[in-house]
Order: structure tokens, then C-alpha cells, then sequence
């Protein structure tokens, strides 16, 4: 009799998928994002960012996309109140921290090392800022160095209560016409004059 060769199971080895996230996405996901909303019907997670700590693991997330929300965040001091009952060990810790603080800290920690996060926000001195009623914070692109560590402590900050490490670019978003105008022009009407900036588009690296 013949023997019969044993036949070698070749194992495919999968890939896992990124984990891609669209903070209060509403009712439109970013493309290739799986959205996270707590009232929009489109979203794919059911997840309220007022609420700590998120319900993903800590680096688990490859890729976070927050567009206008940021603004919206309450202007206080993490309360009790902002805590879920059953999250993981140690969320009291947050209490009375800034709230826009506490937020960019749960997101850092979800985020993969070196994972990014783009944030788009209204520029502080842009009407756009201003004229939603729900806007609670106002931002400029100097708001972002407060998420870098070595930022805060060259600056005598590190006793912020903070833990997040980003490294950032942000760019000014502008009407077409404006991009038209030499660089030094437009330099000085960014720091003099309102209505300029319509937006800051901010990417953030995750670092250790």
C-alpha cells in the first residue's frame, strides 16, 4: 500500500483590522471610522464622551477623529457625577481634574503608541466659534502644546493635572482667497484680524 503524505494545513494568518474611531461622529461616520455618538443613529458604538473612563482598552485604538467637539466639552472640573459606576479601577483619580484635560488624557491612554488623533475645532477668534450656543470652550492652535509633556514642563506646567503626551501639528483652515495672499500677509492677518481662521486642524501622535 502506498502511504499516503500528510497534508500540511497552511495557516492563514489574518490581520487584524485598525481600530478607527470617530468621536461624536452625528449623524455622518468619517469614512473607514467606525462612529462613536451616544444620540446619532448612524453610530456603531452607543458611548457617552461626558462620561469616564471610555469603554476601550487601554492601546487598543489605532486611529481617533474628533471633529467640532471639542468646543462642546463642559468648562469646569471633572465631577462625581462624570464617573461610571463599574468603570475601571481608579477613575475617582479624575475628580476635579479640567475637563478638557481629563478627555485628551482617556484619549492618549486608548491610543496605540504612536497612534493619531486629528482634531478640527473652530479658531477662537472666528464668529464660527461663537455662534453655536452649545460651544463651551474656545481654542487657539496654542492650546495643543498643553498636551505635550515636555512642553508643559519647559514651562514650569508639569504640576498641571495632566498625564497625556501628544506630539502635534496644526494647520489654519482658510478661504480659498486668503491662501492667495503671500505668507507674510497672511501671518500678520492670522495674529490681527478676526474671521481669518475659520478652523484649526490639529494631528496628534500619541507618545509614551
Amino acid at each position: 500500500m502506498k502511504k499516503q503524505r500528510s497534508k500540511k494545513v497552511l495557516e492563514i494568518v489574518k490581520e487584524k483590522p485598525l481600530v478607527k474611531l470617530d468621536l461624536a461622529c452625528g449623524q455622518s461616520p468619517k469614512e473607514g471610522f467606525e462612529g462613536v455618538d451616544l444620540y446619532a443613529p448612524n453610530a456603531k458604538h452607543k458611548v457617552d464622551l461626558f462620561k469616564f473612563p471610555f469603554p476601550w482598552k487601554s492601546h487598543s485604538v489605532d486611529e481617533l477623529h474628533a471633529s467640532h467637539f471639542l468646543e462642546h466639552l463642559p468648562m469646569r472640573e471633572v465631577e462625581e457625577r462624570d464617573i461610571l459606576a463599574g468603570g475601571r479601577t481608579g477613575g475617582e483619580k479624575i475628580i476635579g481634574k479640567d475637563f478638557l484635560f481629563a478627555f485628551m488624557d482617556e484619549c492618549w491612554r486608548v491610543l496605540k503608541p504612536n497612534g493619531t488623533m486629528t482634531i478640527i475645532v473652530p479658531n477662537a477668534t472666528s464668529t464660527r466659534a461663537f455662534q453655536d450656543p452649545t460651544h463651551r470652550r474656545f481654542l487657539v492652535a496654542a492650546t495643543f502644546f498643553y498636551f505635550n509633556r515636555e512642553w508643559r514642563e519647559a514651562q514650569r506646567l508639569n504640576h498641571y493635572r495632566v498625564d497625556c503626551n501628544f506630539g502635534f501639528n496644526a494647520v489654519p483652515i482658510v478661504s480659498v482667497e486668503e491662501t492667495l495672499r503671500s505668507e507674510e500677509v497672511q501671518r500678520q492677518r492670522f495674529n490681527e484680524l478676526w474671521n481669518v481662521i475659520q478652523d484649526w486642524q490639529a494631528v496628534l501622535t500619541a507618545m509614551p
